[in-house]
């Protein structure tokens, strides 16, 4: 079956509404100043489109903040004027209450999935992406393990394509990396964890260790190139497991690069002249020879295929289970499961969503066969 006969969006629902908003002739208001608000407005701001306000909620309002010289406004006091508004909202989650209160004085109210916009990702998923694609999309389709794999591929792509958090939802996955139909640990796992942020993913996966009643990893190597969230990493309660933290990125070589610091999780390496630089490795050269890992995790913000290219001759080695992130370009739902595969036609191939609304964190789980349970 191809996987077009699966895929039912084909326009892009905040492009069309805000064609409408300008359309109606009130004004325009951006609510959220945050990363998504930064990230909404550029991608406004590169289609043409000029917001008339930025304001945010009273609980985040400061008297005389701006935002991209823009002064601030209180949300809740707008929602009282006589005027009406067309709000965009970049904000993560929108209560009822918010969107009662919005709705005062609302024209219209755009709430939709920020995936799309810049947020993690630099390219728009298109159905012509997909058609020019077709093979070799229906060819990973076909090559997921299980039908909930296969329907949370569907759901994602609908998903980016529509940029309404209408698809992608109801296959969430709580056990973000470690998901508990697919991944059952072992003893002594030598656990490779690739954008450990602050150790949050290395405290779950002791969590999950310990859960399923396995021994304690013999040895955790944690990547976070980003100062701040170093500095926690190293600091992380993690008890008596062996941790080597490395205060640089993973790449396809040792090197130095240009970095887009500061923005909490998804700081990134950057395509541009970054506002800092840092230094990388490739994971094979960071285990110093042994090639010996049984669990490699992968969250880098789009630099996932640069890195399992300088894991090469651990995963040809080793086989270890690879948990990857699958979502920050469209071209990895093809270029990634292409390269595992050319390393080891071993592996087998599953799909869990690890967000409850927005089209984030897709992960490629990448098993041995040893390694498959269900």
């Amino acid at each position: 079956m191809s996987i077009l006969e699966k895929i039912c969006e084909s326009k892009n629902h905040f492009i069309d509404t805000i064609a409408e908003m300008q359309q109606n002739g009130r004004p325009l208001v951006l609510c959220g100043a945050g990363y998504l608000g930064q990230k909404t407005w550029e991608f406004l701001t590169s289609k043409g489109v000029k917001v008339d306000y930025v304001a945010v909620n009273e609980k985040y309002f400061t008297e005389g903040a701006v935002f991209y010289g823009y002064n601030i406004i209180n949300l809740d006091r707008m929602t009282e004027r006589d005027d009406t508004y067309n709000y965009i909202l970049a904000i993560q989650y929108v209560s009822e209450e918010l969107e009662a209160m919005l709705r005062k004085n609302a024209e219209s109210i755009l709430i939709f999935d920020h995936s799309f916009i810049g947020v993690n990702t630099d390219t728009l998923y298109t159905l012509e992406f997909c058609q020019e694609n077709e093979p070799l999309l229906t060819e990973f389709y076909n090559s997921l393990g299980d039908e909930k794999s296969k329907e949370t591929l569907v759901a994602f792509i609908n998903q980016r394509i529509c940029a309404r958090s209408s698809y992608y939802g109801k296959y969430f996955d709580p056990n973000h990396y470690l998901a508990e139909d697919l991944v059952r640990l072992q003893d002594d796992e030598v656990y490779v964890d690739c954008g450990a942020y602050d150790g949050d993913s290395v405290l779950a996966f002791l969590k999950a260790a310990e859960k399923q009643g396995v021994k304690k990893p013999a040895k955790i190597l944690a990547f976070e190139p980003e100062e701040k969230n170093f500095e926690l990493l190293k600091n992380a309660n993690i008890g008596d497991v062996k941790l080597t933290a490395i205060n640089k990125g993973v790449w396809s070589e040792n090197t130095t690069l240009r970095f887009d610091s500061g923005m909490d999780t998804s700081s990134r390496l950057s395509e541009g002249e970054g506002n800092t630089s840092i230094d990388v490795i490739s994971i094979d050269n960071a285990l110093g020879g042994s090639n010996h890992a049984t669990f490699i995790k992968m969250d880098i913000e789009g630099a996932e295929l640069e890195a399992l290219k300088g894991a090469q001759q651990t995963i040809r080695a080793s086989l270890p289970v690879l948990t990857i992130s699958l979502y920050h370009k469209p071209e990895d739902l093809i270029t990634i499961p292409q390269y595992i595969r050319e390393l080891s036609d071993d592996y087998r191939f599953y799909l869990r969503g690890h967000h409850p609304a927005l089209a984030f964190e897709l992960v490629l789980y990448a098993l041995p066969s040893k390694r498959v349970v269900l």
